[in-house]
């Protein structure tokens, strides 16, 4: 299992989509599972992640939020998917009217 990006307080201002969070060593992925992970400040903040161009996820919201506490693995995973080898993409979206974050893990599990 590798940690392809994670990440505290991304932060976004109204209505903006962030640059592709998945750069470097992980970017290209062999076949395998992804877990994403996410925990966003308030309510609307959406997520899109690709796998070789293919939508995975198309803007799905973030469905847990707060801000007190940390982002736990076993109460926060937000998607768990089998792809192929190839590149991965993950994009945020803030569709409110305010600035908001969110904490996120993307990792994956290589398989045979």
């Amino acid at each position: 299992m590798v940690i392809v990006v994670s990440k505290v307080a991304l932060s976004l201002t109204t209505g903006t989509t962030s640059a592709d969070q998945v750069s470097g060593t992980y970017q290209f992925v062999p076949k395998g599972i992804v877990n994403f992970y996410a925990l966003s400040s308030a309510t609307g903040m959406t997520f899109s992640l690709l796998s070789n161009g293919q939508s995975i996820c198309n803007q799905q919201a973030v469905p847990w939020f707060g801000t007190t506490g940390t982002m736990k693995k076993a109460d926060h995973l937000v998607l768990s998917q089998a792809v192929n080898a190839g590149r991965l993409e993950l994009y945020f979206n803030n569709t409110t009217g305010g600035t908001l974050t969110v904490d996120f893990v993307l990792e994956h599990i290589a398989t045979r």
